[in-house]
């Protein structure tokens, strides 16, 4: 009969859970910390003032979509790229016009929806 040895399996299986441990912590730091880039984390935050907007509305139609912008054609030929809070809700080719406060990439304060 083959002698089996308890020390090397309690030390393997202590291997086994440590290193699941560690992963988890590994990956799910990582996601913590995407997440936090995309949102803020506002607990301990004091409330923002309001922004102003900055000049004219823009009118343009939607070229793209991104997680947390709007990319819009203005009919120049040129894009220009609005952070909004909802871009999902939109449609590639919608005309609107954006209303928004300086920044990089500027933040959209009024979206108002064009019939075309």
């Amino acid at each position: 009969m083959p002698d089996h040895s308890y020390k090397k399996l309690f030390f393997c299986l202590a291997l086994i859970c440590g290193a699941s441990g560690l992963m988890q912590v590994l990956v799910f730091g990582k996601r913590k910390d995407l997440h936090f880039r995309h949102h803020p984390d506002t607990r301990f935050s004091t409330p923002q003032e309001k922004a102003l907007p900055s000049g004219p509305a823009l009118d343009g139609t939607v070229s793209a979509i991104g997680m947390d912008r709007i990319h819009m054609n203005n009919g120049a030929g040129s894009l220009a790229t609005f952070r909004c809070d909802n871009p999902s809700q939109y449609k590639i080719g919608q005309k609107l016009r954006i209303t928004y406060a300086q920044g990089t990439p500027p933040t959209a304060l009024e979206i108002e929806t064009l019939s075309n």
